[in-house]
C-alpha cells in the first residue's frame, strides 16, 4: 500500500516537473506565425489564461497520481473542474480557447505517460 502511494507521488512529481518546460514549448511551437499573438491594447498585451502554468502543474500531478492508483476516472473530474474554472475566459477569446485545448491535451498526455509508467511499476 505505501509503496503504491510512494510511486503515485513520484509519478505526480515527474509529470508536474516534466510538463513544466514541455507544455509551454509545445504552445510556442503551435502558435508561431501570423495571427498567433494576442491582440494588443495600446502598449499592453492582453493576458491569455493567466495562472495556467500552476493549474497545469496541479492538473498533471493529479492525473498521474490517479492513474497510478488505478482511478483513471478521476481525470474526468480534473478536466471538468479546469474547464468550468476557465469557461468565461474560453468563451470570450478564441485565442484562449485554442491555448486551453492544446495546453490541456499536451498536459494530460504527459501526465498519462508518467501515470502509466508508475502504474506498470505497481501492477
Amino acid at each position: 500500500m505505501w509503496f503504491d502511494v510512494l510511486i503515485a507521488v513520484l509519478a505526480a512529481v515527474v509529470a508536474a516537473a516534466g510538463g513544466y518546460p514541455l507544455v509551454p514549448l509545445f504552445l510556442r511551437m503551435t502558435h508561431a506565425g501570423p495571427g498567433s499573438k494576442p491582440a494588443r491594447t495600446g502598449s499592453e498585451e492582453i493576458e491569455v489564461l493567466r495562472g495556467g502554468m500552476w493549474i497545469g502543474i496541479v492538473e498533471r500531478a493529479l492525473v498521474a497520481g490517479a492513474i497510478v492508483l488505478g482511478r483513471p476516472e478521476l481525470m474526468a473530474i480534473v478536466v471538468a473542474v479546469k474547464g468550468l474554472g476557465r469557461f468565461a475566459e474560453i468563451k470570450s477569446s478564441a485565442a484562449a480557447g485554442e491555448r486551453f485545448i492544446i495546453g490541456t491535451f499536451v498536459s494530460i498526455a504527459i501526465a498519462a505517460l508518467a501515470g502509466v509508467l508508475g502504474w506498470a511499476v505497481v501492477a
